[in-house]
């Protein structure tokens, strides 16, 4: 009882220290650490000053902003809907000159933002997997630019990319290397066309990743690996990048899938899924790759492309373009994500897959007589 008592003084102590310094600012960090030193505690006046200070850099965040302009100018890949179509119309609105990248300039959500901001938008026809398109897309920011002496290139915004939710063994190889391809290599092969441009203007690379990066979760296998890879990427870049004056950002916008486009052709990816099924793969999954599917059909995409409502993560977004010094991470995310996500981190690997479980609230896998059946069948032919 002596020993608890003890330490109880002792982390009152602390505190109380702790809260003095930081009612008196920083004459009270000061008086704190002469104090110390004077009564010979360094190795405890040197933990609290710590602790003083990071409280300090907390609670008084001093993050110097720039103002957005008609003359730095910010090219979002992606905008044909969803994120990218939001963002698109957000960054011009906030002030910037926008170059929106779209598959197809006859895409509906290219058409609306002709429609609603004419010129403002500058749209060009965009596939990040094509270098020749990739090449085009440069040729016509370098023009651009070229012709408007003052103008510089703000920041790239590395949004397209693409989404397959169904397990992993029920992906085809198509399906693996549509996400392989557009979130990871296509976002490689444009960020590695601009970096000259960037570089030249000293602008920032922002990359659009996903709760996904930090927790891969089940159904999102191949997603979660490529957002994760963007991240890892991210890393690395802005290390090369940062001595030549270029700033590198993650920005992880939330979730908001009944609001995005991003599972427009989830029934095609189904049916292909479902079209190259063994026939012990019909009699294994049939009744839970049915359930599944079916969970899945009510996350339906809206019939016309929308402006993502959001207020929060359009602030965070706007933190990406605006601080001075960008952040490593930006993440936009609600309670109930961040409770989650917060437990995955810190719990055993049991736990973690059981939260996880019950985070994405799937239906659940129940063997039919038939798939049992099957499996000893299997099991018998493989004793032979």
């Amino acid at each position: 009882m002596a020993h608890f008592s003890k330490y109880v003084l002792v982390i009152f102590e602390v505190l109380n220290e702790m809260y003095s310094a930081l009612g008196t600012g920083a004459i009270g960090l000061i008086c704190l650490c002469k104090f110390g030193l004077q009564r010979s505690s360094f190795i405890k006046t040197s933990a609290i000053c710590a602790l003083t200070y990071a409280s300090f850099v907390y609670i008084m965040p001093s993050r110097k902003r720039i103002a957005a302009s008609k003359n730095k100018v910010v090219c979002i890949t992606g905008c044909d809907s969803g994120l990218g179509f939001s963002l698109a119309q957000h960054t011009v609105d906030l002030g910037f000159t926008v170059i929106a990248g779209f598959l197809s300039l006859d895409s509906k959500g290219c058409k609306v933002l002709r429609k609603r901001y004419g010129n403002n938008i500058i749209q060009i026809q965009l596939d990040i997997t094509d270098s020749a398109s990739v090449s085009a897309a440069v040729k016509t920011l370098e023009h651009f630019l070229g012709r408007n002496p003052g103008f510089s290139l703000h920041a790239i915004v590395n949004n397209a990319g693409v989404m397959v939710f169904g397990e992993f063994e029920w992906l085809t190889e198509n399906l693996i290397h549509q996400q392989i391809n557009v979130n990871l290599m296509g976002t490689f092969k444009f960020t590695n066309a601009l970096c000259p441009l960037v570089r030249q203007h000293k602008g920032r690379i922002i990359t659009i990743s996903s709760h996904c990066s930090q927790a891969t979760l089940p159904g999102l296998a191949v997603y979660g690996a490529t957002k994760a890879a963007l991240t890892a990427f991210n890393d690395g870049l802005r290390i090369e990048m940062a001595k030549y004056g270029v700033g590198v950002t993650t920005f992880i916008p939330g979730s908001f899938t009944l609001q995005s486009n991003i599972m427009a052709k989830q029934l095609q990816n189904v049916q292909e899924m479902h079209d190259n099924f063994t026939q012990e793969q019909h009699t294994f999954y049939s009744d839970y790759f049915k359930r599944y599917n079916i969970y899945l059909s009510f996350i339906t995409p809206p019939p016309m492309p929308t402006k993502i409502e959001d207020e929060k993560m359009y602030s965070v977004y706007e933190e990406t373009l605006l601080d001075e010094q960008p952040k490593v991470v930006y993440k936009n995310e609600n309670l109930r994500y961040w409770f989650y996500h917060t437990l995955f981190k810190i719990s055993p690997w049991f736990l973690r897959d059981y939260l996880v479980n019950k985070f994405m609230a799937m239906p659940s896998y129940i063997p039919t007589n038939s798939a049992k059946d099957n499996m000893l069948d299997y099991a018998q032919d493989a004793d032979l």
